[in-house]
């Protein structure tokens, strides 16, 4: 499967100072831990310094809430933060699980690439509203799902596991 991926190497600020952090998962919370480092961009590739993030994500099981699986805007795992002067943030979570029951989508019912939403904003750009998905998941081999990422350019996380935890990054490109 070929899908592109938008890595960029992570440096320091010009401080040294480590990037914002936002813990969408607390110690307690049951799944796979996660650091995602992401660096947000323009569409030609400078830092956008400051830009407004919103992340949610589903929990382990693939639900937002504990009462309404699917309950994106009240997700109990979700937070704000503002890139640092590189564009640079963290998030330390889990890995999301994937919704539950599968959706009518295209010409059958499809199971959803577990993902991460990433709403960005910063002035003078038009909000991008992200779905980070996974380059080790394997529903992104249907043409449907690698069509998706393409034709809306949704970021493919490439992770690698490096004792009880995962690591990836990501570069997010707003117009």
């Amino acid at each position: 499967m070929e899908l592109s991926l938008a890595v960029v190497a992570v440096t320091a600020s010009a401080s040294g100072a480590a990037p914002p952090v936002l813990t969408l998962a607390p110690a307690d919370e049951l799944g796979q831990r996660l650091v995602l480092v992401a660096t947000v961009t323009t569409a030609d590739g400078h830092p956008l310094a400051g830009a407004r993030v919103h992340a949610y994500q589903t929990d382990a099981t693939g639900a937002y809430t504990r009462e309404r699986a699917m309950d994106e805007p009240h997700a109990r795992l979700s937070g704000w933060l503002s890139a640092d002067s590189t564009g640079r943030f963290e998030l330390h979570t889990i890995r999301p699980g994937g919704y539950p029951k599968p959706l009518r989508l295209g010409d059958r019912d499809r199971h959803i690439p577990a993902h991460i939403h990433i709403d960005v904003s910063a002035a003078g750009h038009a909000e991008r509203r992200f779905q980070a998905v996974f380059a080790d998941d394997t529903l992104l081999a249907d043409p449907y799902w690698r069509d998706w990422v393409k034709k809306l350019a949704q970021p493919v996380v490439q992770v690698e596991r490096t004792g009880t935890s995962w690591h990836g990054r990501v570069t997010l490109r707003v117009p």
